[in-house]
Parts: structure tokens; C-alpha cells; sequence
């Protein structure tokens, strides 16, 4: 069965999305799973703490060497947890969770444009 993984949110940039509103690029990095068997992992996340439920999406990443992953989400707070799975589909137990808050205030500079710095 696979171990479990080191994981932590990496960066966050917030993006002005015209159609959508705001959101942010949360970019999410682990330490590779080292396994031999290893098939990929599964990235779990949503608006509540897994202690309150569980997560209500998950993007199943079926790439060994993968050590990051992004998603665009609106203003909120998330959580994230991730697990390995091996070649046979057995899965991990979670990574410790961690969690993005996405912000709804508007950086400086005119709605729509995007604020220039020398």
C-alpha cells in the first residue's frame, strides 16, 4: 500500500476573472511518493474541513512525477488533503490538510486592467 505524502500549499496569485468575478491560482506541492508501484495521487478539496465531512471534489492526477497541481477558485476558504494510489488501486491514508484562503478584495489599479509596476 502506498505511504503517505508531504504536502503544503506552494503560492497564491489572485486573478481577475471578467466573466467570473475573482478568483485565485492556488498552486499545491508535495514530495514525491517513492514507491515502485506508484500510479499517481488524488487531490481532495472543498469548502469545509475533512474533520466536518468529506471532501466534495476530487482531481485524480495519474502521473507519477507529478509534484505540484493548480486550480483557480473563487474567494473562500479551502481545504486540501492528498493521497497516494499504487498500480493495483490502493490508496493512501491523507496527507495532513492544509487550506487557501482566496480573497475577495480588488488589488490597487482600474477593474478589468491590470496594475503596472515599473
Amino acid at each position: 500500500m502506498c505511504a503517505r505524502v508531504l504536502f503544503w500549499v506552494l503560492i497564491i496569485s489572485v486573478l481577475l476573472g471578467a466573466q467570473t468575478g475573482w478568483a485565485a491560482t492556488v498552486n499545491l506541492a508535495w514530495n514525491a511518493n517513492t514507491e515502485t508501484d506508484l500510479g499517481g495521487y488524488k487531490l481532495y478539496y472543498g469548502a469545509t474541513p475533512r474533520s466536518q465531512g468529506s471532501y466534495p471534489n476530487v482531481a485524480v492526477i495519474n502521473s507519477k512525477s507529478a509534484t505540484t497541481w493548480q486550480l483557480t477558485l473563487s474567494s473562500g476558504t479551502y481545504y486540501f488533503g492528498l493521497t497516494a494510489f499504487d498500480t493495483s488501486g490502493n490508496e493512501s491514508t491523507f496527507s495532513a490538510e492544509v487550506s487557501a484562503v482566496v480573497s475577495g478584495v480588488q488589488p490597487p489599479g482600474k477593474p478589468g486592467k491590470p496594475l503596472l509596476v515599473p
